[in-house]
């Protein structure tokens, strides 16, 4: 009896040194939020990028510990909640999807929020906007008690994006005359030599323009095309929209050209959600010996915000 109580002495100081010596992980400390708000980070600079979401709500539910959710998201829901009983028309609803986004924003992972944007989406008449939302809803909450409520709903506002549903034509490309060169005029009484001023060859802006941009997980950089511009034998330039695997079509709706800088505005359309557009505007200048152009470039789409940043564009 006595051996068997130092044995089981014995084991039980073991097992309390090796409990003692085990290291304890903590998520905060494995950095799991802090990727959860790179994610957030990344989701904001490109917020319809469905397949980040997608992964930031399902990274959210490995996280042991719930993520906080940040006063000003509980702010911007009652907001929504707020615009959405007074809206009774389309400005009150855009109203509350603003603010509705606005919440999501803050913590993509919730789904509270999505199933509010998707009720007032719509009744915008935002059918296909309002079955996304409710997808990223059961994502969000799989074990929701409404599940199947929610889901044989997405079928049935199915039926009203089919119906809705209209085909685009392509994007027409936006032609511009350039205007004949001004004359240089010297004054009678001037006894120097006087230059002309130089001016920009317009062929430096032909080509196909590119930028750089942080891919959606983070880390590497991806190119995306800015737009095209091309000249005719007739000396006219060209400016078209490049063609996006979204599904999306853009018509370049403005375009001006002055000596060294050019203006360009992209308006995109979904032929599935007839309601949606966006908008991207580029006021650039030429630099690095004409190969390069630098500038401001803003996005403005339906029910989100404007997002603005300077930014450098190549050819290739």
């Amino acid at each position: 009896m006595a051996l068997f109580i130092q044995r089981l002495a014995f084991l039980t100081a073991a097992a309390v040194l090796l409990m003692a010596g085990s290291p304890v992980f903590s998520a905060e400390k494995a950095g799991s939020l802090d990727t959860l708000r790179q994610y957030v980070a990344d989701l904001k600079k490109n917020p319809e990028n469905a397949e980040l979401r997608e992964k930031l709500i399902k990274y959210a539910q490995t996280l042991k510990q719930k993520p906080p959710f940040p006063e000003d998201y509980e702010r911007h829901l009652s907001r929504g909640s707020a615009y959405a009983k007074m809206a009774d028309d389309a400005a009150g609803y855009q109203k509350a999807i603003e603010e509705f986004r606005a919440a999501i924003t803050l913590a993509p992972w919730n789904a509270d929020a999505y199933e509010s944007l998707a009720e007032i989406q719509e009744k915008a008449g935002l059918f296909a906007e309002a079955i996304q939302s409710l997808n990223f809803t059961l994502l969000a909450n799989p074990g929701a008690k409404n599940a199947r409520e929610i889901k044989n709903h997405t079928y049935e506002l199915e039926v009203y994006a089919e119906d809705a549903k209209q085909a685009l034509k392509s994007s027409p490309n936006v032609v511009i005359q350039l205007p004949p060169p001004t004359p240089v005029k010297v004054a009678p009484v001037a006894k120097k030599r006087v230059t002309p001023e130089k001016k920009t060859n317009p062929k430096a802006f032909v080509g196909n323009w590119f930028y750089k941009d942080t891919a959606p997980r983070g880390g590497e950089k991806i190119t995306s095309q800015a737009f095209t511009i091309s000249m005719g034998s007739d000396g006219k330039i060209v400016a078209a929209a490049p063609r996006r695997s979204t599904g999306a079509v853009g018509t370049v709706t403005v375009f001006e050209l002055d000596d060294d800088s050019i203006r360009i505005q992209v308006t995109w359309k979904l032929a599935t959600v007839p309601s949606y557009w966006k908008t991207e505007d580029y006021d650039l200048t030429l630099f690095d010996n004409e190969s390069k152009l630098k500038g401001s470039y803003r996005i403005k789409s339906s029910g989100k915000g404007e997002y603005a940043e300077d930014k450098v564009f190549f050819k290739q």
